[in-house]
This record gives structure tokens, C-alpha cells and sequence, in this order.
């Protein structure tokens, strides 16, 4: 059965992981991405979590073909913001497949990984659709963990990094501010392979909604975060 839940999202930063750590409760240096050039703290939630994503060594940032890493070094320029959303998918192979088979060009499947603070390399795959940067609104991006979802929770409660304050929040939706609605949810369900009601896609653990932009950037502008219990 195809899994398609949020993952996380993705926050553009210039501060350092220790300094999110310090500002955001709950949160922790999640780790280094060596080819990149970029680095990051993570706030887990229950199910999905928020990555602020900085750089760290910008001449690497800026040799990378990475399309997260042209994005992030894009939209830093007017500062730090909300950046996209990456969707977790158990067949990333197929949805990669669905996807090529629609008219989309894609990153094909890319092998990803970070080195934790422990030493730990944590792998997993990526699937982005290809797209020119600029102010239009990011497609979502797609992710398959090396390991199963309750065993690298599992992991994380033991290393410390999901506490019981994590598991008690839920990101309940996210808000995208665009200047088409209609178009945008309508393309969005069609890449995602969900339905979706007016302006909302529903997947099982979040919402994303689609509200009228009147900014020039289309971008994630809110991401609400509840007590689930």
C-alpha cells in the first residue's frame, strides 16, 4: 500500500542549530550534510518535524546541484522563511515512475544521508521534480527513509532527540500562500495522488492548505502545531 504523510518541512535559516536550540523548546543539532555544505536542527513531532536548515560551508552550498540546497541559497536573499514540504512515501521508485509517466521530469531517486552528532549516518532517498527557482512555489519534494518509520522513532527516543514534549504535538496543518489557489491544490492532489475539497488536501497525519497570496513570493507561510494530547 502507497504511504503518502508529511514528513517534515523545511525552514530557511541563517542561525545555527545550537541557536534554535536555545530559541525553539524541544528541538535538537540534527546534523551535517558534508556535500551540501549545510547543517540543521530538527523539532520533532509526533509523526513529522520541523528542519531549520542553515549553511555551513557556503562554497560547497554553492557548487552543490542539490535542488533543496539552489532553493535554500535562493531564498535566503530576502532572509530567513519557510522554505517547502517534503512527503514521506514507502515506494519511492514507483511514485518516481507515476510521476515521469505523467509528463513531470524528475531528479530520478537520489541517495541522501547525514552524519548525526554521535557519529551516526542516517540514509535515506529523495525524489524532487525538476523546476527552475525563482518565485513561483516549490513543488513538494519526496523522501524514503532507510529505516521503518517506528524504528528510527524507536532510535530517536533512545538517543534522546524524541522526548514525550515531541510526541505530545502534531503539525495540524500547513498554510501555502499562492496567487492561484484553484490551480495550485488542483496540481498539488495530482502530483501527491490524493484528492482534495476546495482549497485543502488532506493526507493522514497533516492538512495543506492553499490561501491567496498577494505577496510576489508564493511559498509555506504558516505551520500550525498543536497538543494532540
Amino acid at each position: 500500500m502507497f504511504m503518502m504523510e508529511l514528513d517534515h518541512v523545511v525552514y530557511f535559516s541563517n542561525q545555527s542549530p545550537e541557536e534554535h536550540v536555545l530559541e525553539h523548546k524541544g528541538t535538537s543539532i540534527g546534523g551535517r550534510h558534508k556535500n551540501w555544505g549545510t547543517i540543521n536542527a530538527l523539532t520533532y513531532t509526533k509523526n513529522s518535524y520541523i528542519e531549520y536548515l542553515s549553511v555551513e560551508n557556503i562554497d560547497v552550498a554553492k557548487q552543490s546541484n542539490h535542488p533543496l540546497i539552489k532553493l535554500l541559497l535562493n531564498d535566503l536573499k530576502d532572509g530567513e522563511g519557510w522554505g517547502t514540504i517534503c512527503v514521506r512515501v514507502n515506494q519511492i521508485h514507483e511514485v518516481n515512475e507515476r510521476l515521469c509517466s505523467e509528463g513531470l521530469v524528475t531528479s530520478g531517486v537520489i541517495d541522501a544521508e547525514r552524519e548525526t552528532t554521535s557519529g551516526f549516518v542516517r540514509k535515506w532517498k529523495m525524489l524532487f521534480i525538476e523546476q527552475d527557482v525563482s518565485d513561483e512555489l516549490p513543488y513538494p519534494f519526496f523522501i524514503e527513509w532507510e529505516e521503518p518509520f517506528e524504528e528510527r522513532m524507536q532510535s530517536l527516543r533512545e538517543d534522546g532527540t524524541l522526548q514525550a514534549y515531541n510526541e505530545s504535538l502534531l503539525i495540524s496543518q500547513c498554510v501555502i500562500a499562492v496567487k492561484d489557489p484553484t490551480s495550485h491544490v488542483k496540481e498539488w492532489a495530482k502530483i501527491l495522488n490524493v484528492n482534495y475539497e476546495n482549497h485543502t488536501i488532506v493526507l493522514s497525519n497533516t492538512k495543506i492548505v492553499f490561501q491567496h497570496n498577494k505577496e510576489a513570493k508564493d511559498r509555506l507561510k504558516i505551520v500550525d502545531i498543536v497538543k494532540c494530547n
